[in-house]
């Protein structure tokens, strides 16, 4: 019989396999719509729920029809990009409008609704970490109303500049993201150990979202921002921890440890970690544009203690297709 140190050394040889089994991908026709209290029509993307072996991070995509809101709800922390539509969130009470490209953090326990104010339905992708925060023992799930139409005037003070009054970032409208093209000047040498200009230097274009330098204080959860290559092209061959990519607008593919994941707008695919060697192609004649996540536990933590083990490592540049 196997005492406790055999099964310790077996720990990475079982996590491959996990990871070998799970899904990679999940596209816009495979999702399973649901109806909650929350949200009138939610589905899950890339989640343990749906067979993903994430690090403890789960992705949604939700919509809230015209005229309508969401319940009001408190759990951990989450982040929120808008798809399509516009509207306003209540976030501890306070209103933050947004439109379409706008990125939005609800800092962990904060009371949270939103409104479609539109004429369309509104989208938004959502990114929590529940599974994490029930290993540690503190998700808690608090549902206070439930979604419904909007027939009352809301009457919440509005923040005119997406902060909240402990000079947290919660709101990040698409024109005060920024904008870095990417230059071959940014390129470093194959191999190398990871820099925040070769990131942007493998790509077209980089735009931030939930970044210290935008004024974001999120801890565990992370829609990063997104990455963008030209028609007909790709970008560079790299290696790092956990990331989940969804597909706002292109096509393509990527090779992820030698697999080939074909991609489309509404897909949403997994880079396990760590060290999972990976390169985008885009294959449309518009740009991709790719929402990328990372978990907490990769950004706040892993990261940085795992580096010398685990760095994040290039190996080829961007290049036409």
């Amino acid at each position: 019989m196997a005492n406790f140190y055999d099964k310790w050394l077996n720990l990475w040889d079982v996590a491959e396999q996990e990871r070998r089994d799970a899904p990679k991908i999940i596209h816009e026709e495979d999702i399973q719509w649901v109806n909650t209290p929350q949200d009138t029509k939610a589905g899950m993307l890339v989640a343990p729920e749906t067979g993903f072996r994430t690090w403890g991070s789960e992705t949604m995509i939700a919509e809230i029809q015209p005229g309508w809101h969401t319940g009001r709800h408190r759990h951990g922390e989450e982040g929120i990009h808008i798809v399509d539509g516009s509207g306003f969130s209540i976030i501890n009470g306070v209103r933050y409008d947004w439109a379409k490209g706008s990125t939005l953090w609800v800092p962990f326990g904060a009371e949270h609704q939103h409104f479609n104010t539109g004429a369309e339905t509104a989208r938004y992708f959502s990114l929590m970490s529940l599974s994490l925060e029930h290993l540690a023992g503190i998700a808690k799930l608090e549902q206070l109303d439930a979604c419904g139409p909007t027939d009352t005037v809301v009457d919440a003070p509005v923040s005119a500049d997406g902060f909240d009054d402990k000079g947290r970032r919660i709101r990040l409208l698409w024109d005060e993201a920024p904008k870095v093209a990417g230059s071959k000047e940014d390129h470093h040498q194959s191999g190398e150990v990871w820099a925040p200009q070769v990131a942007r230097g493998h790509h077209a274009l980089w735009i931030d979202f939930m970044q210290p330098q935008n004024g974001f204080q999120n801890v565990e959860i992370e829609i990063s921002g997104i990455l963008s290559d030209a028609p007909h092209s790709n970008g560079g061959k790299h290696a790092h921890m956990e990331a989940i990519l969804y597909i706002l607008q292109g096509e393509g593919y990527s090779e992820i440890e030698g697999e080939t994941i074909p991609w489309k707008t509404g897909s949403c695919f997994h880079v396990q970690g760590p060290q999972t060697m990976h390169q985008h192609f885009c294959t449309s004649d518009e740009p991709s544009h790719m929402l990328r996540c990372s978990p907490g536990l990769r950004t706040s933590f892993y990261q940085a203690v795992a580096k010398e083990q685990f760095p994040k490592l290039w190996y080829e540049q961007s290049s036409a297709i």
